[in-house]
């Protein structure tokens, strides 16, 4: 019974990252306080934003990546409720995302200490320096909302909304 509904919950895990695809593309979404119309995120600002999200993110892993939402309406409350930052958006190509939650290629598995599992700051590092060799993002959850780490520069566009 264990198995099926791991099972189960892998489907549902890789669905919804396949929700998020249209064409092979994935609509992803960014806030920023910037007041242009276009962005060009780079990944090692990471290192120096000292947000309380940058922050926990680094407690984690000092992997360089930009973060995205795949719902806009699905954010952290702190993020919705700060009217300073707007909304921008761009696509990716659904190819270049890797979906950690299901881990098709044992990234997992290849970097898991056998005894303490993924420690922050370790395995984490080598997890996400793995995906990045090979992956231009990465896909999993925080909770409620689902977001993607890009690990490249990219150009980002503010939308209707933001």
């Amino acid at each position: 019974m264990k198995e099926i509904l791991k099972k189960f919950k892998n489907l549902l895990i890789e669905s919804d990252l396949l929700g998020y695809t249209s064409g092979g593309m994935i609509t992803v979404y960014h806030y920023s306080k910037s007041p242009e119309k276009e962005l060009v995120l780079n990944p090692k600002y990471f290192i120096s934003n000292t947000s309380y999200h940058s922050r926990r993110e680094k407690e984690t892993s000092t992997v360089p990546r930009v973060f995205f939402y795949t719902d806009p309406n699905k954010t952290e409350a702190i993020i919705a409720r700060d009217p300073s930052r707007k909304l921008f958006s761009t696509q990716v190509p659904a190819s270049k995302v890797y979906n950690i939650a299901k881990d098709p290629e044992g990234f997992i598995k290849k970097v898991r200490h056998p005894v303490f599992g993924l420690r922050k700051g370790m395995e984490w590092n080598d997890l996400l320096n793995s995906i990045k060799e090979k992956y231009d993002g990465v896909f999993y959850s925080i909770g409620t909302p689902d977001v993607i780490a890009w690990f490249r520069p990219i150009k980002v566009y503010r939308t209707e909304e933001g």
